[in-house]
């Protein structure tokens, strides 16, 4: 049994970009907005930023995340 999902059925894999994507990884969140993953747990923490947490993976919200960083 090589494959158990045939050929015709596999889902593709498109790549999103960042500014269209719901949630991020905090490494990517950290990368984007410069700055380490302590300040990036301290925003989150001061409900700054907001997140959400996927079983032990904590997602970063990209629309919170642009707001944060853009000008006043």
């Amino acid at each position: 049994m090589k494959n158990a999902i045939p050929d015709g059925l596999r889902p593709v894999r498109t790549s999103v970009p960042f500014m269209d994507r719901p949630t991020c990884s905090v490494a990517e969140a950290c990368a984007a907005a410069g700055v380490g993953k302590t300040t990036l747990y301290e925003l989150m923490d001061k409900d700054l930023l907001q997140s959400t947490r996927l079983g032990r993976r904590r997602l970063v919200s990209v629309p919170s995340l642009l707001k944060l960083l853009s000008p006043p």
